[in-house]
């Protein structure tokens, strides 16, 4: 009986070193700081854009983003100095330009951050925040044009 204690002890001891081994291994450094669909698309959402603001009749930018290309550009104007971000050296800031985009394609038709993500070639997650941050920047200046009734 004490020979089968000491095989199952002695296994257990060698699964247990064996868990410890596999729990130290050290994860694979990324190679990349995005994903490559990222680093593809770089500059898609501000491409979109120009190309449809360029349409003679402009169209398709008042139907992508449900105003015209004038009053995008006077939000634009506003809204930028509370959106605008920095570049670094580790990769270029989304633009004020692509970030109202986004956020105006998502209030418009209601796309969920994953279709917006292979729209504009940003990830959700950063949508997740721009989206936000875009509103607040929004409400928070345009507010005084906006007259709500005490009904």
């Amino acid at each position: 009986m004490s020979n089968h204690l000491q095989v199952a002890s002695a296994a257990f001891i060698v699964m247990h070193e064996l868990m410890k081994i596999k729990e130290k291994k050290v994860r694979r450094k990324r190679r990349f700081w995005r994903s490559k669909l990222y680093i593809d698309s770089e500059n898609r959402g501000a491409n979109l854009l120009n190309s449809m603001q360029s349409d003679v009749h402009s169209f398709h930018f008042q139907n992508f983003t449900r105003m015209s290309s004038a009053d995008f550009e006077k939000i634009i104007n506003v809204i930028g100095p509370k959106v605008i971000k920095q570049d670094t050296n580790m990769r270029q800031a989304i633009s004020v330009t692509v970030r109202l985009a986004v956020t105006l394609r998502f209030l418009a038709t209601g796309d969920s951050y994953s279709s917006l993500q292979y729209l504009f070639g940003i990830s959700k997650q950063i949508i997740s925040c721009i989206i936000p941050e875009v509103c607040m920047a929004i409400v928070e200046v345009l507010k005084e044009y906006v007259k709500v009734s005490n009904a």
